[in-house]
């Protein structure tokens, strides 16, 4: 069954259509969805799980539930694998402009196209798929807040079984290249992490493992990578950003704006010393295990810049922790500092 549309949803219609000029909201809820003009509307289930877990994104797709005629756009096929560009053969790597484009090719999406990204766990990485069609110019796109669960718990139609194949690929424009300042390497957060955080010319890098595996408590996930942390980089756990799964709400979301804000402010020493950081347009570096919850923060900066006009200047370190501590060379600091 499908859920009545509700007045005040209605007073944003016009918001959430697609156009070359209007910027679509980068969340959405499921009943906002309802009202986005299904020829131009894609779901992509972007759905990934951590390499310890039993779970298979692809199996469940397959099977389904998934949202009727959502397409699979898996972030770790669609990566960047050539050896001479990733040596480390890590995962989810971005990849080159002409693996993205053969990729969304393949799926039919084309330019103007809404995309509409989810996954099965409410916020994971959907995110990190955001930051990816974003990096490559695509603006028309959104995140589902909650995912797939949030859209089962409120009682909206799914598919399952067979899924149907892409009739006819795209003829998507190539982006004019990657955003490069979106990103950074290894040798840049190195170079970093050897600046003291007082130093106003270096980048703050905000980790978003659990605190344990930053402080070298805890075992990484991959086998044989040690925890710890960069040196300079400072603890934020991706959790914090987040409503997590309970017993009412099945799924994470984003919490509030405000509560974002103050996620960011505890991070970084306060709220003037986040204020300085946004006036002076420091650049915030975000990592975690992998690159992809990394993009939750990402994210939440973004979310705060849309609500508010002003944020956070911020990039991602795209190999994150496993690229770092796979490199022997690699400064591996335990404990809290």
């Amino acid at each position: 069954m499908r859920f009545p549309a509700i007045s005040k949803v209605a007073l944003a219609r016009r918001s959430l259509h697609t156009s070359s000029i209007a910027r679509v909201p980068l969340l959405i809820t499921p009943e906002q969805y309802q009202d986005l003009p299904k020829n131009t509307t894609l779901p992509l289930d972007v759905s990934w799980h951590m390499p310890n877990s039993t779970r298979s994104a692809l199996s469940e797709y397959l099977s389904g539930p998934r949202i009727p005629k959502a397409k699979r756009f898996d972030l770790d096929e669609v990566a960047e694998l050539e050896v001479d560009k990733n040596p480390l053969s890590l995962t989810h790597m971005l990849p080159t402009p002409e693996r993205f484009v053969e990729e969304v090719r393949k799926l039919g999406i084309r330019n103007d196209d809404h995309i509409i990204l989810y996954d099965t766990i409410g916020i994971f990485s959907s995110p990190r798929a955001l930051y990816t069609f974003k990096a490559f110019g695509h603006e028309n796109v959104s995140v589902l807040d909650g995912g797939l669960p949030r859209w089962i718990e409120e009682g909206y139609e799914v598919e399952t079984g067979e899924v149907k194949p892409t009739l006819h690929e795209s003829q998507y424009r190539a982006p004019k290249g990657l955003k490069e300042d979106w990103v950074r390497s290894y040798e840049q957060i190195v170079a970093n992490s050897e600046k003291p955080l007082s130093d106003t010319a270096s980048d703050v890098v905000l980790d978003h493992r659990p605190r344990p595996r930053f402080t070298g408590e805890a075992p990484e996930p991959r086998p044989g990578l040690s925890s710890g942390h960069i040196p300079n980089s400072l603890s934020l756990p991706f959790p914090s950003y987040l409503q997590g799964a309970n017993d009412k709400f099945p799924y994470s979301s984003f919490k509030s704006i405000e509560e974002l804000k103050k996620v960011f402010e505890d991070a970084v020493g306060g709220k003037e010393e986040l204020d300085k950081l946004i006036v002076n347009q420091r650049t915030t570096v975000f990592t975690c295990g992998s690159g992809m919850t990394a993009a939750i923060g990402w994210l939440a900066n973004e979310l705060i810049k849309e609500k508010q006009g002003k944020g956070l200047k911020t990039a991602l370190y795209d190999e994150s922790w496993t690229g770092y501590a796979l490199r022997q060379e690699s400064k591996i600091v335990k404990g809290n500092k």
